[in-house]
């Protein structure tokens, strides 16, 4: 019998990885809207807006930009289509809303309700662009890089480059509050529960048989 073919369909891939990237992009602009902390990224973010007249979502792209072209030269089998399309589509998106005046400003008392939503909603869009299976995105595979330098496990590295993006964002002026504790406790389950469930549904399987 005949072995059959496993493809990647690469329309999914292409949607998912779009779909995934504007979903990460609204989850991060409430993070930051709520005015309580963020993420390690936005962070380091929020500090370099201090010194630079630029918007964040621009500051985003350009560090990203920069990250992929270490990548590059490092090992460029991490880069995928979907590696440009999350570097900069992120940064893209921001600056959409910026434009549009969407999520620009939340009702008083809701700063909470906000990052809770926001962080449930960043795991889930980061979830769906890793579903894509089209390429690291740029801190994932600063992340990777990091954990080949100091041959430690994962966990390790996604720590230690959280530590040094947050102390790094903190030192320029950015926020670390009650929010950020929020963020990395509501993320990371987001994203577990959006990397093992949506795959059930075939809907949201990129990979089939030929």
């Amino acid at each position: 019998m005949r072995a059959k073919l496993i493809k990647p369909n690469i329309t999914k891939q292409l949607f998912f990885a779009v779909i995934g990237t504007f979903i990460a992009a609204v989850g991060i602009r409430l993070i930051v809207v709520s005015g309580l902390g963020a993420d390690a990224i936005s962070t380091l973010v929020l500090g370099i807006l201090q010194h630079v007249p630029l918007k964040f979502g621009t500051v985003s792209m350009l560090f990203n930009g920069i990250i992929l072209v270490m990548v590059f030269f490092y090992d460029r089998k991490m880069i995928g289509i979907g590696s440009i399309i999350n570097s900069f589509g992120i940064g893209f998106c921001l600056n959409l809303l910026d434009w549009t005046g969407i999520l620009h400003t939340i009702p008083d008392g809701t700063s909470y309700l906000v990052i809770i939503i926001g962080s449930i909603v960043f795991g889930f869009g980061t979830g769906i662009y890793l579903l894509a299976d089209s390429g690291s995105a740029a801190y994932e595979s600063l992340m990777i890089l990091l954990k080949r330098m100091l041959k430690s496990s994962v966990k390790v590295a996604r720590i230690v480059l959280d530590a040094i993006f947050f102390l790094t964002g903190f030192l320029l002026g950015g926020h670390i509050g009650l929010g950020t504790l929020i963020v990395l406790l509501l993320m990371g389950p987001s994203l577990e529960f959006t990397l093992n469930q949506l795959p059930k549904l075939k809907f949201f399987r990129v990979q089939e048989a030929k």
